[in-house]
């Protein structure tokens, strides 16, 4: 109820900002981008040998999906910009890419689209020697919607619908969101290709507030109470371990990390247009190359 009631609220706050990135937009310079890049997940599934922490040392690249983004930059002098963009993306995970012994007998798959609308502010704080690329990093807020799929005996299945760690067998226990917020972060690097025009490198990560992109986070469930509740599928779904220890699915027993929450990331690259520049903005207007930022100094030297 908190996260639905949150999300809410983070929803109307960012078509908020996007009023007010667009209003502000008058007089600054624009920039059109669109791009493409590969998308990792960090979560309960696959991983490193040891426990799983949920950073770059849990990146399964056999599991590598794609990304695509476009949106919109409006540059408020020389150091700051605030930016919009959406992203569609596929994640996916699986524990037979890890060599943690637990985690590869549990034998779980899933993977999900995901569909993102976020605000961001970059600063820009160092150009490179030549004077044709800036680095850049970046903050903001976003919202996403995912929905865990995973194959078994060759048909697919949405993993929320079967409940898999009780929600529609235990009493007073929800099926989770299929949409959360989540916080982007990241560095990126913008270089020159033309005089209205720039490639954007970046790495592009994302903490989320749900655990459940991959539906896993808790512990297993009675079989028997998942087939009273969804049927025979939603058992084999829940528990399709391959350990040999003794009593690894039992009831109550870990599959998962419920101290940490799902993340995701993107290797970027965009391909930028500056549409021009108004008063005081950054761009590329009459013969002035970079522009000037309040008659001092440029942003780009392109």
């Amino acid at each position: 109820m908190f996260l639905y009631i949150t999300s809410k609220y983070i929803k109307k706050l960012i078509f908020i900002s996007l009023f007010f990135l667009c209003y502000s937009a008058k007089g600054q310079s624009v920039d059109l981008f669109f791009g493409t890049g590969s998308s990792h997940f960090l979560g309960d599934l696959g991983g490193k040998l040891f426990a799983g922490t949920n950073d770059f040392q849990d990146v399964d690249f056999a599991k590598t999906r794609y990304g695509l983004t476009a949106g919109v930059r409006v540059n408020f002098g020389r150091y700051f910009t605030l930016r919009a963009n959406g992203w569609y993306a596929r994640v996916a995970g699986d524990d037979k890419f890890t060599s943690n012994k637990e985690r590869r007998g549990r034998n779980l798959s899933f993977f999900s689209p995901i569909l993102e609308g976020d605000v961001l502010a970059e600063i820009n704080f160092a150009k490179s020697k030549n004077g044709k690329g800036i680095f850049y990093i970046f903050g903001g807020l976003g919202f996403f919607t995912f929905n865990p799929k995973t194959k078994l005996n060759g048909n697919t299945y949405n993993l929320r619908d079967y409940g898999t760690e009780g929600q529609f067998a235990i009493a007073g226990k929800s099926p989770y969101a299929l949409s959360s917020i989540c916080f982007p972060s990241g560095i990126g690097y913008k270089l020159a290709v033309g005089r209205k025009s720039y490639l954007a490198f970046e790495v592009n990560m994302r903490k989320t507030q749900t655990d459940y992109i991959d539906d896993v986070s808790t512990n297993f469930v009675d079989p028997n109470l998942l087939i009273a509740a969804k049927g025979p599928v939603a058992a084999q779904l829940a528990d399709r371990n391959i350990s040999t220890i003794p009593g690894f699915s039992t009831p109550g027993s870990i599959r998962g990390d419920v101290k940490n929450n799902d993340s995701y990331f993107f290797l970027a690259i965009t391909y930028n247009i500056r549409l021009g520049v108004g008063a005081g903005g950054i761009g590329y207007g009459g013969k002035r190359r970079g522009g000037r930022i309040h008659g001092k100094g440029r942003c780009f030297e392109f």
